[in-house]
């Protein structure tokens, strides 16, 4: 499988991944399978359908990361989402049951563990990812649920009270993502449109908007268990004790929605939102992965939990795999692999010739050649967004310093 833009796919070429629609990512445009014609890239372009996933020889074994965003689970989980945010815009009550909320967020979860717990190609996960509410939940409920299953370790530590079983329960996680911003469809139709990383100026709509999590909270209080009710109340509540609800402390000392005293649900919701809401910039473009993470570690870093934040890049790739790039010596690759404890230098691939379209047969490891490194994704100057490894433990470090003064001595 590889990912291509609508400029560079060509007749002939062959979905590796069905099509949706941008606005309605529960209906299917062209499946897997099917032979692009000339006027169906064009029509597909018109559209603002900006990259499309073909069959590429080699590259096949890429194709089971989709099978999650394909699965029945994850289009109910979107049809209970549409449903229920067009309810509350007309009653201020959602209509479809919470039971249903649970058994979806069930049957989702058993797909993602079949599946694995990398969330590889997470620009699928929505149509246009943040251009409408409905997308926008389901994409955060999903990602909130590979998070979490991911940090399994992290919730039971974080959950201590509770016995390891319970702790690591993601159900109620999925359920608060699914509806963490359900509380914005009771507001009027000009201030649904805002976000994190979009607030109103005015003071006045600012603080009608801030009430979105209060009034989510008050409408699924009840009906949903407690830990996911209180998720959605805190989603807004930032690492750094900013955000909102407020909760005032006492002078002195921290304040009381800061830091881990957030729940840890709230504070996945949190990076699962800032994610999704990043996906497109300023001009309704896709932001490459790489992009997303530096803004996630620079920019916003004070509102987010560190030791979460640790494991977006080996979940998210920077680069994922299929992606063309070009490499710091100029030449234009195709990244087909991936290492977990060093997710900003993937494997890849040359590209020895673009008619016909054909890759090099030796795959390089990144993380084993020096001073060589990606440069640019999607037009965008990778180099400076990539981190420096971290540090080696100390024991690493001793062996090495006890190597070098061996040599040293034998010298």
């Amino acid at each position: 499988m590889l990912i291509v833009t609508l400029d560079e796919a060509c007749p002939g070429m062959k979905l590796a991944v069905t099509v949706t629609h941008p606005e309605h990512p529960d209906q299917d445009l062209l499946r897997a399978g099917f032979d692009l014609r000339a006027e169906i890239i064009g029509r597909l372009r018109e559209m603002g359908i900006e990259q499309i996933y073909v069959d590429y020889p080699g590259l096949e074994d890429l194709d089971r990361h989709m099978a999650a965003n394909l699965s029945p689970a994850r289009q109910q989980v979107y049809a209970q989402i549409r449903d229920t945010i067009a309810a509350v815009q007309k009653t201020a009550q959602p209509t479809v049951t919470f039971p249903d909320y649970y058994a979806s967020t069930r049957e989702l979860v058993l797909t993602l563990m079949q599946q694995g717990q990398n969330a590889i190609y997470i620009d699928q996960l929505s149509g246009k990812l943040g251009a409408s509410a409905v997308a926008h939940a389901t994409a955060v409920a999903h990602l909130s649920l590979m998070l979490g299953i991911r940090l399994e370790q992290y919730l039971i530590r974080q959950r201590a009270r509770l016995s390891p079983e319970h702790a690591r329960e993601v159900i109620n996680l999925g359920v608060a993502g699914m509806l963490h911003d359900v509380g914005t469809a009771g507001l009027p139709p000009e201030l649904r449109k805002f976000s994190r990383i979009a607030i109103p100026e005015e003071l006045e709509h600012l603080d009608e908007w801030a009430t979105h999590p209060q009034r989510g909270y008050d409408m699924i209080k009840g009906g949903v268990e407690a830990t996911a009710a209180a998720a959605v109340l805190h989603h807004h509540q930032h690492y750094d004790g900013s955000g909102f609800p407020t909760s005032p402390a006492k002078p002195g000392e921290e304040p009381r929605n800061a830091g881990q005293r957030i729940h840890v649900f709230a504070r996945i919701l949190a990076i699962a939102d800032l994610y999704d809401r990043l996906t497109l910039g300023a001009e309704g473009q896709r932001r490459p992965n790489i992009e997303i993470l530096h803004l996630m570690r620079t920019r916003y870093a004070d509102w987010l939990d560190p030791e979460i934040m640790k494991i977006v890049p080996s979940m998210i790739p920077p680069f994922p795999p299929g992606v063309r790039v070009t490499l710091t010596d100029g030449t234009d690759a195709v990244t087909v692999g991936l290492r977990p404890d060093r997710p900003y230098h993937p494997l890849v691939k040359r590209i020895e010739s673009r008619d016909p379209f054909t890759l090099s047969a030796t795959t390089i490891d990144l993380t084993l050649e020096k001073g060589l490194e990606i440069d640019k994704v999607a037009g965008v100057s990778a180099r400076e967004m990539i981190p420096p490894p971290p540090p080696a433990p100390a024991a690493a470090r001793k062996t090495a310093q006890a190597g070098n003064s061996l040599a040293s001595a034998s010298a």
